[in-house]
This record gives C-alpha cells, sequence and structure tokens, in this order.
C-alpha cells in the first residue's frame, strides 16, 4: 500500500492559494482541502515518502510568514493513499449546479438525463474543484449563461479540470488549461478522459505568463483573491476584444479591490457582472 508524508494545516479561503502556490513550488504530490464549520479550510499536502517531512514544515512556516499567510496550527503525519480516496468515493453523492450541471462522482447518467442536465463525471483526489465550492459553482454558472460554441477558453488553475470540461460540453472548439501543482494536471488528465473531452482540451504544467500573447474568447481564473490582483493586468492582455475575462475564487473586499483596480489603472476592461454565492463573489468583464 502507498504512503505518503502529509503536511497539515488550515487557514482563512482567502489565503487558499497562496499558501497552495507555496506548496507546489516545494514539490507537493497534490493538495486535499475540507472546509471547516470555523469557516476556515483545513488543507493537507501529500510528499513522497522520501521527504523530510519535518524540514518540509519549518521551510512552508518560515515561507508563509515572508507572503504575510497566517496559519492555525501545522503537523506533520503520514497517510496511507487508498484511505482518503475510498472514503471520498464513498462521501460523494451526485448533484446539481446551476440550471444546467450534474456533477457525479461515476458514469451513471440516467438521473442527469432525466433532469435534462448536463453530466461532468469527476474525481477531484487531491486537485481542487470537486464542484462542492461556492466559487466553483459560480464559474459553472456563468459558463452556461455564455455562447461557448466555437470559441477558445482558457482556464488558469484548473484544478480537477471541471471548467474546462464544462466549457467543452457546452461547445468551446479549444481549450488550453493550466495548473501550477503537477500533480492536479495528472488528475484533470484522467477527467478529461472520464468526460471524452480530450481531445479538444490541452494541458500544461505552469502558469498563463508562459503563452505570451495568444487571445481567447473566454478565460477562466477560479483563483486566489490576490493572485488575482497581481495577474489582472496580464489576464486582460490574453483576452480578446469582447472576450469574456471570469473571475472567482474571490471574497467580498477582494472583489471590491479588484474593480477599484480595473478602474484607476485604466484597464481596458468592462464590468459586466457581480455575482454571489454565500462569501464568494465572482466578477465577469468584457474588454
Amino acid at each position: 500500500m502507498q504512503q505518503w508524508h502529509f503536511l497539515q494545516f488550515s487557514l482563512h479561503p482567502r489565503h487558499l492559494e497562496s499558501a497552495s502556490a507555496i506548496v507546489a513550488e516545494m514539490g507537493t504530490r497534490g493538495i486535499h482541502e475540507q472546509p471547516l464549520k470555523s469557516g476556515e479550510v483545513l488543507l493537507r499536502a501529500y510528499f513522497d515518502p522520501s521527504t523530510d517531512i519535518c524540514r518540509v514544515r519549518r521551510d512552508f512556516q518560515a515561507l508563509c510568514r515572508e507572503s504575510a499567510v497566517p496559519l492555525a496550527g501545522c503537523a506533520t503525519g503520514i497517510e496511507a493513499e487508498k484511505d482518503w480516496l475510498r472514503e471520498w468515493r464513498r462521501r460523494m453523492k451526485p448533484f446539481p449546479v446551476g440550471a444546467r450541471w450534474w456533477i457525479s462522482p461515476g458514469r451513471d447518467s440516467s438521473r442527469a438525463t432525466l433532469q435534462n442536465r448536463i453530466p461532468i463525471w469527476l474525481e477531484p483526489q487531491m486537485a481542487f474543484g470537486s464542484g462542492t465550492h461556492e466559487s466553483t459553482q459560480l464559474c459553472l454558472e456563468v459558463l452556461e449563461t455564455l455562447p461557448l460554441t466555437g470559441t477558445t477558453v482558457l482556464d488558469i488553475g484548473t484544478g480537477s479540470g471541471i471548467l474546462a470540461i464544462a466549457a467543452a460540453k457546452l461547445g468551446a472548439e479549444s481549450i488550453l488549461a493550466c495548473d501550477i501543482d503537477p500533480a492536479a494536471v495528472q488528475v484533470a488528465e484522467s477527467n478529461l478522459r472520464r468526460n471524452r473531452v480530450d481531445q479538444r482540451i490541452r494541458l500544461f504544467t505552469g502558469e498563463a505568463d508562459a503563452l505570451g500573447g495568444r487571445g481567447f474568447d473566454v478565460i477562466l481564473a477560479n483563483l486566489d483573491g490576490n493572485l488575482i490582483g497581481q495577474k489582472l493586468k496580464d489576464f486582460g492582455q490574453h483576452l480578446k476584444p469582447e472576450g469574456r475575462l471570469v473571475l472567482s475564487g474571490l471574497l467580498g473586499r477582494d472583489a471590491t479591490r479588484i474593480r477599484r483596480s480595473a478602474r484607476t489603472r485604466n484597464l481596458p476592461l468592462t464590468l459586466l457582472e457581480d455575482l454571489a454565492k454565500g462569501e464568494w463573489r465572482c466578477l465577469v468583464f468584457c474588454l
């Protein structure tokens, strides 16, 4: 049985993307997240058994201090791979999202067909994007309103690949999906095959900066609010005229700050929608 060292910590959702980026650069093989009743998120970052996990913890805590990412506890341990995966499969039940989606861990689409919904068969494993988080649901709800047939789409921070899969099932012609976490890209690749959309989606490990000046009709970025604020100008440079920029993973003050930043920096972005679900916000801009 494969065993993994893990680094476990909890933090506020606004710091989720920053912390995930730190452990990704430290060589994590995957991240599993669990919402807590306190409103915080519990994360486990998995590492190879040969890793000095005590040193990883020390380095991680130091990097979080440098990046102003506050942690509520930080521990290490060992876990058998099949235990958490089996538990997730046991607990995960099919559920609807928005007006058109049916998220399911299996390939039985009978209930989706009865409700006239589009099935997405998903096993996120250790990647972000199971469809249960409000920020992901907001993106799915925006996608179902867009005319995607024949379009080009960029999915930044694809995680499980759920948003890229949704775009493909709505008729997007060409989709590029990226993530800085190699383990997430592997999970996404498996999910693309499971949904039979792998021929229209190209995955790569890295950031959107590597694309140069290439333009897209739709850009999806379900990320940390701080990271979106830093990359807002870059995202706009990858957008075609009349294209849509969908930004999620934002808390209220993040959304306010990004709206203000778009105005004060004279970015050629027009706000079309400001959507909310729970404490999360999703902004839709047009170039």
